[in-house]
């Protein structure tokens, strides 16, 4: 089987962190765009709680003008680390990951990623 006519995949392993300092909402990740890129995989997200209490987190993903909430006041237990994630998620070209605890300066953020590019 010839495969030179199949189309290949270049992929890009990526940590992105934050330390949510306000209760504002934060801009986590935003995936690339442009004719090449294709999708990427979201492997994971840790939520990390240092602050000894009890906090909530709200994480949105944004296409347009469109807003999806992905957790909706998800409990992470005080100084505990919590898995988001059961499963990986896939978003595309200019969706955006945004993130939001009802504590400042409680909540670390660790998403690990896969970037997906169109090869030749």
């Amino acid at each position: 089987m010839d495969l030179s006519s199949q189309r290949q995949y270049i992929q890009r392993a990526r940590n992105v962190t934050v330390d949510l300092t306000t209760t504002s909402e934060t801009l986590l990740y935003t995936a690339p765009s442009g004719d090449d890129f294709d999708f990427v995989v979201i492997e994971s997200i840790l939520v990390t709680e240092d602050g000894g209490q009890q906090t909530q987190i709200d994480v949105t993903n944004t296409h347009g003008s469109d807003t999806f909430n992905l957790f909706s006041g998800k409990v992470i237990s005080a100084n505990s680390t919590s898995e988001l994630l059961e499963r990986p998620i896939i978003i595309h070209a200019d969706e955006i990951i945004k993130v939001q605890g009802n504590h400042a300066g409680n909540l670390d953020i660790h998403m690990s990623i896969v970037e997906y590019a169109k090869g030749d």
